[in-house]
């Protein structure tokens, strides 16, 4: 299955940079990573064709499942407070919420509870944040792909179908062609299918 490409150069190296220390830091403090969930995909699986089932607690500590938004296209944002491409890139996606009610926007964080906090009265997020460390790189690798670079973000359509994935800083063309795909699909003029081939030819 396509998956929609990520962006060249240092942005890339950088991200993946910091979550390859972030993941040897809590290995290190941990001793392991076994109490991820075994949800976890395998290198080289496809990617997931529904959304997959996983709940994190949100920025009041209530555990909220992925699938609270029945007949709703998800756009699933994975983030961190350390992740300068993440940061940057959270203003254009609380716009495109504000611009966007018929579908919703889920920052998942791969943080610690308190920096998310204090992050998040900083920004006032528009949509709803879950929260996790192991337990959210888990819930990442579960779309199926090979998780290893911040930002990451996954789009489904409303019917829970993932349509593509986006590994790198996300840009305003990437959210048009979401949408416009996302009409596409609700006309009926294109299947899931043709979906996922017009996110991947996206970049």
């Amino acid at each position: 299955m396509a998956r929609l490409s990520g962006p060249t150069g240092l942005t890339l190296a950088l991200s993946v940079a910091a979550l390859l220390a972030y993941a040897g830091l809590r290995l290190f403090a941990t001793g392991s990573m076994e109490q991820a969930p075994a949800q976890t995909a395998a290198a080289g699986e496809t990617l997931a064709d529904r959304l997959p089932e996983f709940a994190l607690p949100d920025l009041h500590g209530d555990r909220r499942s992925i699938r609270s938004w029945p007949g709703k296209p998800l756009l699933v944002n994975f983030w961190a407070t350390w992740c300068a491409p993440c940061r940057r890139e959270i203003p254009m996606l609380k716009e495109f919420q504000t611009g966007n009610a018929s579908l919703q926007v889920v920052g998942i964080a791969i943080d610690r509870l308190e920096p998310v906090h204090a992050f998040a009265d900083e920004m006032q997020f528009n949509y709803p944040v879950l929260i996790g460390e192991a337990e959210a790189m888990a819930a990442a690798s579960a779309f199926g792909v090979q998780f290893l670079a911040l930002p990451f973000t996954v789009f489904t359509g409303a019917d829970g179908a993932v349509l593509g994935v986006h590994t790198g800083e996300v840009h305003a063309e990437h959210l048009e062609r979401f949408v416009a795909v996302l009409d596409e699909l609700a006309a009926g003029s294109i299947d899931n299918a043709a979906a996922r081939t017009r996110l991947a030819d996206a970049i």
